[in-house]
């Protein structure tokens, strides 16, 4: 490897660390990030954490740099991955094609992708992955220069252990192995590089061992050890979902995730950026025909596994492709003859001609290819800038506001993006913070009730949660609503002064999410002074076309909106409202789309990124005196209202048994539901 390279992919890597670091979550998320959050430093193992080489590694780097905000600590350790997948895949795409210039352009383009970014400045596991991916292809070059038995066992080390971090690395297999019959047929065919490639995937398979022993929860563990191993396959691959979602995509969802595909390589790279890899993927062929195949192999498998995968987060499974389709970018502007002369394909006795100095048009395209990837990093910047995102905390604090162990106990039924959230908070933030999920406690309720109720502790449940008890225990309990905020659509709507400049949106709601449409169309009217246009597809559309799924108003409160849009599909849009310039980026697809960590969408304020637009209702506003304000309801972010179950009234209930004259006074104290 020349030293040149290496430095410059160092540079690189330096200057997309830069910008994660600065547009960087500052704390947790919802979701799985929540979830890897909360579990980093947890000394407990749950089989469920099927990512050993993502925690090994990641539970030294967050206890030396953020041992009291893991949360923190963990975005950080995504961004290093990142930007080490960005210099590994500079150093890739220069191997490949002989030049420095094509490595660093190839990887920009990929490090300020939408996609990568927003992965890249929260707790994930797929820049990791892409780095992987990237430590996999260098090993794979190297085999190809000298096909050794050490060399071939770097290469399987590092597969091998790339499986500790996401099992997609399955999705390499075939690549990699056309790869290296191509450039390594007889030494990778002997028997002992067979045995030594067994060994070592062997040695790989042993990072899962403490989740195999923490398939058995030492109560009711398996009689024998083919089925912890079971249990263990289970959790680890998600079976019981997962065997639903791959390739669980319906024949009538084919040509909208067909758009969707489209769409979203678009939205990484934007039609200049895909040309330059459709063009790249004719020329690899030109260059090195190992490296074609495995690239196109790559590609193929790839993207047809994530078109195929029916997941609510799909967009995050089409990273790979996103990498490879950056590696043919680079090779479509690479200069031609030292591509040639590097790669060994020079014919003996070839003109001295081939070798002439680069003409500037062949200088200029890797140049080309930098600008541009920069010019799509400061258009891309202020979307994914999450710095001052704090949602979640602000989320749970307004949960647990008031509530401690030595007085309450709060029981929780909740969208798991937000539980995941509370799990986080109730381990590093809030550890005076009694929690439980009401799956655990409710078959016992009445018992669960009454022992802590003999503490004098509350029992504090969420709107849903309160909601069960109901169903399940009718008026046994009396619920009483807390008096803390849980703002409404009206409340939204009333809370945005007359001649506030607002941007409203509404996305379809989730269908877990209870959305009340004539309530909405109230708000709006009360936000426009009743000079709301009429909606389009309101109640369903009447011509038989799509109803749109993203909706925006913007004007003046108490004013007819200066701007209504509405569309099924994602869309981006300048506004001005009384010379405040807006931009609207829905940012999304959202018929496909259940979760996005980076939001659904976004609006702009000049380069200010003003509001993470999510499923539901997203308001901002800018009243005439004051910050900025933003709002959410029928969503992940609304606030919702809190029930309490007060240990007094309880005692009051155990003695009215005792007292015909206090069971009389219950019946005015009973149940406000």
């Amino acid at each position: 490897m020349r030293v040149d390279r290496l430095a410059v992919a160092a540079v690189v890597a330096t200057i997309a660390f830069a910008a994660y670091s600065r547009t960087l979550l500052p704390g947790v998320d919802v979701g799985d990030t929540a979830g890897f959050q909360a579990a980093v430093l947890w000394p407990a193992i749950s089989a469920r954490q099927a990512y050993p080489l993502y925690y090994n590694v990641a539970k030294p780097f967050v206890a030396a740099t953020s041992q009291s905000n893991p949360a923190r600590g963990l975005n950080l350790f995504s961004a290093v991955w990142a930007a080490a997948a960005v210099g590994l895949l500079c150093l890739v795409v220069s191997t490949i094609t002989a030049s420095t210039p094509a490595g660093v352009g190839s990887a920009f383009l990929l490090a300020f992708s939408y996609t990568f970014w927003s992965q890249s400045i929260i707790a994930e596991v797929y820049t990791l992955h892409l780095a992987l991916i990237g430590a996999c292809l260098l090993a794979l070059s190297s085999v190809g220069r000298q096909p050794t038995r050490a060399r071939l066992a770097v290469f399987f080390s590092i597969y091998a252990l790339s499986f500790g971090n996401h099992l997609s690395m399955i999705l390499l297999l075939v690549p990699c192995a056309l790869f290296l019959l191509h450039v390594a047929r007889r030494p990778l065919l002997r028997l002992d590089a067979i045995a030594m490639a067994m060994l070592i995937a062997v040695g790989g398979a042993l990072q899962y061992i403490p989740n195999v022993l923490a398939s058995d929860d030492g109560f009711s563990a398996p009689v024998a050890s083919i089925d912890r191993l079971a249990n263990f396959w289970f959790d680890a691959t998600k079976a019981d979902w997962r065997e639903t979602m791959v390739m669980g995509l319906a024949p009538t969802q084919i040509a909208d995730r067909l758009a969707m595909t489209v769409w979203d390589a678009r939205q990484q790279f934007g039609l200049f950026g895909l040309a330059l890899a459709a063009i790249g993927a004719i020329r690899i062929w030109r260059i090195s025909r190992p490296w074609a195949v495995l690239v196109w192999t790559a590609y193929a498998i790839a993207t047809a596994f994530a078109f195929s995968y029916n997941v609510g987060d799909t967009h995050v499974f089409f990273l790979p492709s996103h990498y490879f389709t950056a590696i043919l970018a680079g090779v479509a502007v690479a200069p031609k003859p030292r591509a040639r002369a590097a790669l060994g394909t020079r014919r003996h006795g070839a003109s001295k001609q081939q070798d002439a100095p680069y003409t500037v048009a062949a200088r200029a395209l890797p140049l080309l290819l930098i600008v541009y990837a920069g010019w799509r990093a400061w258009d891309t910047l202020p979307a994914v800038d999450r710095h001052q995102d704090r949602r979640a905390e602000q989320m749970v604090a307004r949960l647990a506001t008031g509530l401690d162990d030595q007085r309450s106990v709060l029981i929780s039924q909740m969208d798991w993006q937000s539980e995941n959230a509370l799990l986080y908070s109730s381990r590093w933030q809030r550890p005076e913070l009694a929690w439980a999920r009401l799956s655990k406690v409710l078959l016992h309720f009445p018992f669960f009730v009454a022992d802590n109720q003999a503490t004098g502790r509350d029992v504090v449940l969420t709107a849903d949660a309160a909601a069960a008890v109901v169903s399940a225990y009718g008026a046994q309990f009396p619920l009483v609503r807390d008096e803390m905020p849980a703002a409404t659509l009206t409340d939204i709507a009333q809370s945005i002064p007359r001649g506030s400049i607002y941007v409203l949106c509404l996305l379809t709601p989730s269908r877990e999410v209870a959305f009340d449409e004539d309530e909405f169309d109230r708000a709006v009217s009360a936000i426009t002074g009743r000079h709301a246009p009429p909606r389009r597809g309101h109640a369903g559309p009447r011509d038989g076309s799509t109803p749109p799924t993203y909706e925006v108003w913007a004007g003046i409160s108490g004013d007819a909106p200066a701007h209504y849009l509405a569309s099924s599909r994602p869309f981006r849009v300048g506004i001005r409202v009384l010379d405040e310039p807006f931009t609207v980026r829905m940012d999304s697809w959202l018929t496909m789309d259940t979760f996005r960590r980076a939001g659904f969408g976004h609006v702009l304020h000049g380069r200010e990124h003003a509001l993470i637009v999510e499923r539901g209702v997203s308001v901002l506003w800018l009243p005439p005196r004051g910050p900025a304000r933003t709002a959410y309801a029928a969503g992940l972010y609304a606030q919702q209202p809190r029930f309490r179950i007060p240990a007094a009234i309880m005692s009051l209930a155990a003695r009215s048994a005792e007292s015909p004259q206090i069971g009389r006074g219950m019946t005015s104290a009973g149940s406000h539901f």
